[in-house]
């Protein structure tokens, strides 16, 4: 009956094991791929921060065109759609040169119309180069981004504290069915 007990010990240890080894794992793929979604969200921050900083000339750009293009979107089950996004083409002035540029990023819903005048930030040595306060589709992605990787960052780390205090119960497990055994072989039988 003894030689039971050290098995089922021994069993219930090697599935707390296994348990631990894919806990393990999960958190790393948490914390990779939360560590991976806050590099990008910082990444897009640096990059308008940097395009603030050197967008200093105010001028009055018109929309000019509205670009559209189609998206094509596909399912884990084949099945295929197509979505529509836009983006506005402005056109301003820069010490008396035209300029007729367009932002990279589309939206889904066309927030500008042909012919609206709209206050953008351009680069003086680089006129070409722009910023739109309006277009907050970087601050969105920026948001998202970092979201998802701290929301996963943090899954990581809660299975990261229940690892550890598995671990530090196991051990005063460990240590209580040490002594119970013990007290088992030299318990004295009335028999």
């Amino acid at each position: 009956m003894l030689k039971w007990g050290k098995n089922m010990r021994y069993y219930k240890r090697s599935h707390v094991h296994y348990s631990k080894s894919a806990m393990k794992i999960i958190a790393l793929v948490f914390m990779l791929v939360g560590v991976t979604f806050l590099a990008v969200g910082i990444g897009f921050a640096i990059h308008q921060t940097q395009l603030k900083n050197r967008c200093t000339l105010e001028v009055n750009a018109i929309i000019s065109d509205i670009l559209s293009k189609d998206e094509r979107h596909e399912n884990d089950d084949g099945h295929v759609t197509y979505s529509t996004v836009y983006t506005p083409v402005y056109s301003y002035n820069v010490d008396g040169q035209l300029y007729t540029t367009h932002s990279n990023t589309y939206s889904s819903n066309i927030r500008y119309r042909r012919g609206q005048t709209i206050q953008i930030f351009c680069d003086p040595d680089d006129p070409e180069t722009f910023y739109a306060p309006n277009d907050t589709t970087n601050t969105i992605l920026t948001v998202v981004f970092c979201g998802l990787g701290g929301l996963f960052a943090i899954i990581a780390i809660v299975l990261i504290i229940v690892l550890i205090h598995i671990k530090k119960k196991q051990k005063s497990g460990k240590n209580f069915a040490e002594n119970e055994l013990y007290e088992e072989n030299n318990y004295p039988y009335d028999e």
